[in-house]
């Protein structure tokens, strides 16, 4: 009477193996939520591996954001974690090549008048300009949010409270505003996608 083998499941190269009787394939375990991302002194998680990749193909993490890679380990910046430099290094390059081209902006005022010529005068050397609603302008330029927003704020009373969008890189810039509002805004404008309910 001949023996059976014992069956031997061998995984090739491209291949993969069959899974047990019974047994789910649990995507947890495959990518595991244990990242964090320290903002502002705290810390904001778990998140996985992959919802991190997405962050930094979003330019949503830059090379200095301090990240831990779980189970105690420190918070080191982006770039010294092997599995989002690249990805990081491809959004940067990304940025850059965008910011070669010019940027829309929206600065809002909600005021005309006097402050509304102030605005115009002081935006109109930066590129193509437009106030289509009293104390609104829409301005395409390939200068840098902060320069926009140092020539508004030279050109109006430090009183004035304005507010500038620019639509390349999401980015929001004020004059004016008291801190506890500019705190405010910032908190909401930079608030965590996929805030930690811990």
């Amino acid at each position: 009477m001949m023996r059976a083998r014992p069956r031997i499941d061998r995984v090739l190269p491209g291949h993969t193996g069959r899974p047990r009787a019974g047994s789910a394939l649990n995507l947890a375990d495959l990518d595991p939520a244990v990242w964090h991302i320290l903002s502002r002194d705290q810390a904001h998680g778990p998140f996985t591996l992959g919802q991190l990749q997405a962050f930094a193909d979003a330019g949503k993490i830059g090379p200095l954001t301090r990240i831990s890679a779980g189970n105690g380990e420190p918070f080191l910046p982006a770039l010294d974690h092997a599995q989002l430099r690249a990805r990081i290094e491809a959004a940067l390059e990304a940025r850059a090549a965008r910011r070669a081209e010019a940027s829309n902006y929206v600065i809002i005022s909600g005021e005309g008048g006097v402050l509304s010529l102030a605005v115009r005068a002081a935006l109109n050397a930066f590129g193509q300009l437009t106030e289509p609603l009293p104390g609104t302008f829409i301005l395409r330029s390939p200068h840098p949010l902060a320069d926009v927003r140092r020539a508004v704020a030279a050109a109006v009373p430090a009183s004035a409270q304005i507010l500038i969008f620019e639509s390349r890189d999401a980015r929001l810039g004020w004059t004016g505003l008291p801190p506890e509002t500019a705190a405010a805004t910032r908190a909401v404008w930079d608030a965590p996608l996929n805030p930690s309910t811990d």
